[in-house]
């Protein structure tokens, strides 16, 4: 046995042994850390790492889907399916927060036969990492509805994100290898004719649950950020209103596709399609995208929405009637 393997074994028996005090034994976070002799926020972060590796598993079964008034108010004003409302928790990222709802929310809903499409991006990337393993579902499909970007500092994650529906739902994956928006319409005609992008969009018919993320629009967003909009096309598409985008398809206030011209150089899953998929699940965190996600929720595009307490204190300075 070499070193590591051993630091591995007492690294997992501490992780165990502090689980065990909390979880079975209703110690405290300060009573266990002068049990072992360790700080209270080490403490804390071992019990989240103890989850994070499987160590500890929480189920909380809702027959009800009770939901708080907050949930209720957006749900109601908007017209959705389901809101949920994660609250601020310390040592754990909102992404992470988030990503982990939506996670709950579709290993409650999905069956066997169901068609799956998704976005790129952090929050759904955080979404895919916490699927929990179904090995019994059967004849699922899920397809990347968007096409990607390169060549940014920040990873979007459009291979890990299909890779992690592919494994942990036991699905076949389907990715779209072609740019997010291309050159010209003639471009685009091209690419709707090739092999792989028929594929996709024979599926893309068939998807019935979507997960997508709701994307702030400005010149620091990932499209403008690897050259797919010039300056100039930025700048008036801000003129025209344009606030963020879902699945690569730039919106306005409304939720309105913002360019039409601009939206037919877009490859996608086309935007009318999106917003016939039966269960169309948003996913977005930051007070910077709270205008974007008030635009996809006016327009209709998702009708489940998951956030944390942050971001809808933001949408809420945008629009208070949502709680009047």
């Amino acid at each position: 046995m070499n070193i590591e393997s051993k630091k591995d074994i007492q690294k997992t028996g501490l992780l165990v042994q502090v689980a065990r005090l909390y979880y079975e034994h209703n110690l405290s976070q300060n009573d266990i850390a002068k049990k072992v002799n360790l700080s209270r926020p080490y403490i804390s972060k071992l019990l989240n790492e103890a989850k994070r590796e499987g160590i500890v598993k929480i189920e909380i079964k809702d027959p009800i889907m009770t939901e708080s008034l907050i949930e209720r108010r957006m749900r109601e004003y908007f017209g959705l399916k389901k809101v949920i409302v994660v609250p601020k928790v310390e040592d754990i990222s909102p992404l992470q927060q988030v990503g982990e709802a939506a996670a709950r929310y579709l290993n409650q809903i999905i069956q066997s036969g169901d068609v799956i499409g998704f976005s790129w991006g952090e929050t759904v990337y955080e979404c895919a990492k916490a699927l929990q393993k179904r090995e019994d579902l059967k004849d699922i499909i899920a397809i990347q509805m968007c096409g990607g970007v390169s060549n940014v500092k920040r990873n979007v994650y459009v291979s890990e994100i299909t890779k992690s529906f592919s494994v942990m739902l036991n699905s076949a994956g389907y990715m779209l290898p072609f740019p997010a928006i291309v050159d010209n319409k003639q471009v685009k005609s091209v690419i709707d004719k090739e092999h792989t992008m028929k594929e996709v969009l024979k599926y893309a018919d068939k998807v019935n649950i979507a997960i997508v993320t709701m994307g702030k629009f400005n010149s620091q967003c990932a499209l403008a950020r690897v050259g797919y909009l010039k300056p100039e096309e930025i700048e008036r598409l801000i003129e025209k209103g344009a606030v963020g985008d879902i699945c690569t398809h730039i919106i306005n206030r409304n939720g309105e596709i913002c360019d039409a011209d601009l939206d037919a150089r877009t490859v996608a899953v086309s935007y009318e399609r999106i917003k016939q998929i039966d269960t169309r699940i948003g996913v977005a965190v930051g007070e910077s995208k709270a205008e974007s996600i008030l635009g996809a929720l006016r327009g209709g595009v998702v009708n489940v929405f998951i956030t944390n307490e942050v971001t809808v204190e933001a949408m809420k300075e945008i629009e208070p009637e949502m709680f009047q």
